[in-house]
């Protein structure tokens, strides 16, 4: 399902904090933890994405750092859902930042299977 099929979606809350960040049914609670971690500083959160607002093309540019190099990683927004449910990372609010850094995380690792345990 798109991002912009779901009701009232937004990229970024206006209170982003490290209790909105919910793992679903992949075990990569250590991306998760670090998905946190930044969430307490939400700049932080913020300068991972390069594209900051949600946009009709669907197209997200991200920033991670990877062994001291830059990283930039782009997604589209098409997540996995169960119904109407996201299956995998989401926020309990109603903001996508963390699954489009979920998804971006999965990207430059190969699947989201592969972020599985670390």
């Amino acid at each position: 399902m798109r991002i912009s099929e779901f009701s009232d979606p937004i990229l970024f809350s206006s209170q982003i904090s490290p209790n909105d960040v919910a793992q679903g049914r992949i075990g990569n609670c250590y991306f998760l933890a670090v998905c946190s971690s930044l969430a307490e500083q939400p700049s932080q959160v913020r300068d991972r994405f390069i594209t900051k607002c949600l946009n009709k093309a669907g197209i997200y540019l991200l920033n991670f750092w990877i062994n001291g190099q830059q990283t930039p990683v782009l997604v589209d927004d098409y997540l996995p859902i169960e119904g109407n449910n996201l299956i995998f990372s989401h926020s309990k609010q109603v903001d996508f930042w963390v699954c489009l850094l979920e998804k971006a995380w999965a990207k430059l690792m190969g699947s989201y299977g592969a972020t599985i345990q670390g």
